[in-house]
């Protein structure tokens, strides 16, 4: 016999519920989303600020698993699969919500670069101001203007899904820009004498939100 959620419902009795229709079906979505709403409360009870937004990332959370139900293959636990949608969900949207009134335009262009963001010595401090600096320069002057906004935004931290937002384009389109873009700046800059390496860490995470 199956073990039971914690919720008391079994893998297969969840699936065989959301799959049906009726009365049942709209019992089961309404217990779907409750069991989602207090996952999430529970998983962002540190961040009062967010919990304002439970009940939205839970009814977005509640679509995405009904749409996804064909491949639940029953290899966790039904309610914890189902929350690991949801969390995903809310932390794009936290994301998407943070950068939401930020200009695309604001983020090209010559940042700041205060040796006090490097917790390292000052000749590698200095490396990297320049790495950066000639990094700058070759997306204004090798990138299309499309690939300079997108870039720009993704290495500063700006989720794909908003970029694709602004600029009104998917994110395989978006992926293509900043993918071809990459690609166009480690030419150039390897042609420069940068090796791969340093080429390697301006595009890394380290240095992301430093441009």
């Amino acid at each position: 016999m199956e073990q039971a959620n914690r919720d008391g419902w079994t893998n297969e009795a969840w699936v065989q519920a959301l799959r049906g229709d009726g009365p049942h079906a709209s019992s089961a979505e309404a217990e779907l989303h409750r069991m989602l709403r207090d996952g999430l409360r529970r998983a962002f009870s540190a961040r009062p600020a967010v919990l304002e937004w439970v009940d939205d990332f839970a009814q977005e959370a509640s679509i995405r698993v009904l749409q996804q139900l064909p491949t639940f293959r029953g290899d966790s636990r039904f309610s914890t699969w189902a929350l690991a949608i949801a969390v995903r969900i809310a932390f794009d949207e936290l994301r998407r919500k943070r950068w939401h009134d930020v200009s695309l335009d604001a983020l090209v262009g010559t940042g700041d670069h205060p040796a006090s963001r490097y917790k390292e010595d000052p000749e590698k401090v200095m490396g990297r101001r320049d790495m950066l600096r000639m990094l700058q320069k070759a997306m204004s002057e090798h990138l299309t203007p499309k690939q300079l906004l997108a870039l720009s935004a993704e290495l500063k931290g700006m989720p794909q899904s908003e970029i694709g937002r602004r600029i009104g384009a998917n994110r395989n389109a978006i992926y293509k820009l900043t993918h071809d873009g990459r690609k166009k700046l480690k030419h150039v800059l390897s042609q420069q004498g940068i090796t791969a390496e340093a080429i390697a860490w301006a595009f890394s995470a380290d240095a992301r939100g430093l441009l």
